[in-house]
């Protein structure tokens, strides 16, 4: 097992925010986008593999591909219609906007689903890892990610948390002052539910009821009208959006202040509570 990485270089002996360290049997410190081409031309100039074994790999491995996107689809299809706005719908439509554009994903894993749906097919298109537990990480990392492609025509996107947004909603008038081309999109569901998670896991530990976890959770009432919110900072505000038929042109009318006005933007997306 070979791990190839640039994370070594941030780990610190005061903090163990990293988590275990998976052991591998030969780590590498490297940028992949220049080490992966370097080891491709490595392994052609050695020729130990015939054609034919190259070409029997490449198809199991294109075959497993193709199986596992087509479960994928198969459970974006399933949830298509489904009220609140499932994450698979919700990370399809931004997709089937997001496709036409210089793009780079600054923030935010949203549980996977871009990693399911979008087309990661060149270096780029992902800035790495979360930080900060989710406690106001996404909104100042996306805007400071976003400074460098001022005036590029690159649309940087936060798919941000609406919990962590209220821990550094300040970022956003550090946005507008700066004109960061960033389309920042509200998973919203209107709770902490990651607390909501460990909570109900100490409810079960504790022989407690379950349906207590989403005491002191929940931001429903009121909801946080986070497109309000970016318009006092002048950043511009879609929503919020409660039906998936109205996400695509929302974000399509985000995408265009940003290139045209050169103005970041906002879309609140109401989705469901996972």
């Amino acid at each position: 097992m070979i791990n190839v990485t640039l994370k070594d270089i941030v780990v610190r002996g005061w903090t163990s925010d990293f988590q275990e360290l998976a052991p591998v049997d030969l780590p590498i410190v490297a940028n992949t986008r220049v080490f992966l081409p370097a080891l491709a031309e490595e392994i052609k100039k050695q020729s130990k593999f015939s054609k034919s074994v190259v070409e029997d790999r490449r198809k199991a491995m294109a075959a497993q591909h193709e199986e596992v996107h087509a479960r994928w689809q198969a459970d974006l299809k399933k949830r298509w219609d489904e009220r609140p706005i499932a994450p698979p719908r919700l990370a399809w439509e931004i997709w089937e906007v997001l496709k036409k554009e210089d793009w780079l994903l600054v923030a935010g894993a949203f549980r996977g689903w871009p990693s399911r749906l979008w087309t990661w097919d060149k270096p780029g298109l992902f800035l790495g890892g979360y930080g900060g537990g989710g406690l106001g990480y996404g909104p100042a990392a996306s805007v400071g990610a976003s400074l460098p492609y001022r005036g590029t025509g690159k649309i940087c996107v936060n798919l941000q948390r609406d919990g962590e947004m209220l821990y550094t909603p300040s970022a956003l008038w550090t946005a507008a002052n700066t004109g960061v081309p960033l389309l920042t999109v509200m998973t919203n569901n209107r709770v902490y539910y990651n607390d909501v998670e460990h909570q109900e896991k100490v409810a079960i530990h504790r022989g407690r009821p379950v349906e207590n976890k989403l005491v002191g959770m929940e931001m429903a009432k009121p909801p946080v009208d986070f497109a309000n919110l970016a318009r006092t900072f002048s950043v511009h505000g879609e929503g919020p959006i409660t039906e998936p038929e109205q996400i695509r042109p929302a974000v399509e009318r985000a995408i265009k202040v940003i290139k045209e006005e050169k103005r970041p933007a906002l879309v609140d997306v109401y989705m469901q509570m996972v």
